[in-house]
């Protein structure tokens, strides 16, 4: 008895330990911000959004191997993803107090911007299956007519727009921004959220900081790497 009694014990344990180790391995998104659905509208309080895939509703991020996979979900989206190159999303974020900002198109034509200072990196390149930068500290420029926030481009990243389920995720490497176990990611400041802190913006003028805002969000928590 007393070895059957063992023998049980034992098949428990290495059932339970498999268990265990799975649900450390499903831990599952975690929610940034929300934002209210219908205010697409440029602020002009109609509560009608404009249908062209800029209408937030919230944000989650999760950790898969060494990448963070950050994925933001909207009210509405067209079949071929947020309306490109009329307006871009923008994320100023920190991570570990470091500052950094997503700059995201369904669709990107690369071109300098030398009036804006942006380096020639860009020239000739062509998204057109999303565009998904990573940008390192920014720095506002107000000796033009009309002022500038540049933000150096670090990274060109993986990602995908998802019509069907109205969002896009961009996947950054933890080594990218410096991340590591028990990192925290929170919200951006400084000349990084000179254009807002969470946004889409009007691609009229890709630095200008008198872009139009579509819809904007704001920071609900931070997140610390596991």
């Amino acid at each position: 008895m007393r070895k059957l009694i063992a023998s049980l014990a034992v098949g428990a344990l290495v059932l339970v330990v498999p268990a265990m180790s799975q649900a450390k391995k499903a831990a599952g998104p975690v929610k940034l911000w929300e934002d209210p659905s219908g205010d697409a509208d440029v602020g002009q309080g109609t509560g009608s959004s404009i249908p062209l895939g800029f209408d937030l509703t919230e944000a989650s991020v999760v950790k898969k191997g060494a990448n963070l996979e950050f994925t933001v979900t909207h009210a509405d989206m067209p079949p071929i993803g947020s309306m490109p190159e009329t307006a871009r999303f923008l994320w100023a974020f920190t991570v570990d107090g470091e500052n950094y900002r997503f700059t995201i198109k369904s669709a990107d034509l690369g071109k300098p911007d030398v009036a804006g200072g942006q380096t020639t990196e860009r020239g000739g390149r062509i998204d057109l299956q999303g565009h998904f930068r990573l940008e390192g500290e920014c720095v506002q420029d107000q000796t033009l007519p009309v002022g500038m926030v540049n933000c150096p481009p670090l990274e060109y990243l993986s990602g995908s727009f998802d019509p069907a389920a109205k969002a896009f995720t961009v996947v950054v490497p933890l080594e990218s921004i410096g991340g590591k176990k028990g990192s925290v990611i929170g919200p951006g400041g400084g000349s990084n959220a000179g254009i807002c802190a969470i946004c889409w913006v009007s691609h009229t003028a890709e630095r200008s900081l008198s872009s139009t805002l579509i819809d904007t969000a704001s920071w609900a928590s931070t997140y610390k790497v596991k």
